[in-house]
């Protein structure tokens, strides 16, 4: 509970703070509006803390390594996406087609450091090389799919928010109560930051999207059982080639339509 609420007080403090920085980045979001991006860095801050929060006052253990590692390198690479990126190359397999051109993008970058990041901590974990890299794929994929929710406002932490509550419920039916302390403070951030987020006053932009979904990611890989990450895996997957032809904001409009319809 202490790690909640110095959670919820670290972003309640910093967006405040953050929204008034005279050089804090600005991007035009989908109603051309301009925001303040990269919000998303508080993500990072309260990772680190309350990781660090709950491996002295709760119990070490090994996962609070994984989570402050996972938001250190995807936000590093999720902000410099935000300050330096460009929409020049879409998806995934538009910054590897650049990247294959001999031209880096801040999109190959992030993803070529996300994968990196992943495996470290797949490896961190340990298991045979098959769950390493099962691991790894879920982890940076995962990091990748909070992105692709983070096209309207308030999207991505609605989607992380419901995944978490998903997850906790499972890690309850698991007998894996122990996980649940290190991802409820980053989910109370979320929270907060989603008033932000759908008020159009601050964008959490990569940094943030990445940090949660690889955090997100991080808890599935260490408390799933290996049915259900291959099970995630593929959804992941499958998720992701959907991206790369059709508009998953469109479908998930459509979707909307169809369901206020019935």
């Amino acid at each position: 509970m202490s790690a909640i609420l110095l959670s919820i007080l670290i972003t309640l403090l910093f967006l405040e703070n953050f929204r008034t920085w005279e050089k804090a980045v600005k991007k035009t979001n989908y109603r051309n509006r301009q925001v303040i991006t990269a919000g998303g860095v508080v993500f990072v801050i309260v990772a680190i803390l309350t990781n660090i929060f709950n491996a002295l006052i709760i119990k070490y253990h090994p996962v609070s390594e994984s989570l402050i590692l996972a938001a250190a390198g995807m936000g590093f690479s999720g902000l410099m996406d935000d300050v330096y990126g460009s929409n020049t190359a879409k998806g995934l397999k538009g910054h590897f087609s650049e990247l294959l051109r001999g031209r880096i993008t801040t999109g190959s970058l992030k993803a070529v450091l996300g994968f990196a990041v992943a495996y470290l901590i797949s490896l961190k974990k340990g298991g045979s090389p098959l769950e390493v890299v099962v691991n790894a794929l879920i982890i940076a994929l995962a990091a990748n799919l909070l992105n692709l929710m983070d096209l309207r406002p308030g999207r991505a932490c609605r989607f992380f928010l419901c995944s978490t509550g998903i997850l906790c419920l499972y890690f309850i039916f698991t007998n894996n109560t122990y996980l649940i302390p290190w991802l409820l403070p980053l989910a109370a951030s979320a929270l907060v930051f989603l008033f932000y987020d759908s008020m159009e006053i601050v964008m959490m932009g990569d940094t943030g999207a990445n940090v949660l979904g690889m955090s997100l990611g991080v808890m599935i890989a260490w408390g799933a059982s290996y049915n259900v990450r291959m099970s995630v895996l593929a959804l992941f997957i499958g998720i992701h080639l959907l991206a790369e032809y059709y508009s998953i904001s469109r479908i998930i409009e459509r979707l909307s339509m169809i369901r206020k319809k019935i």
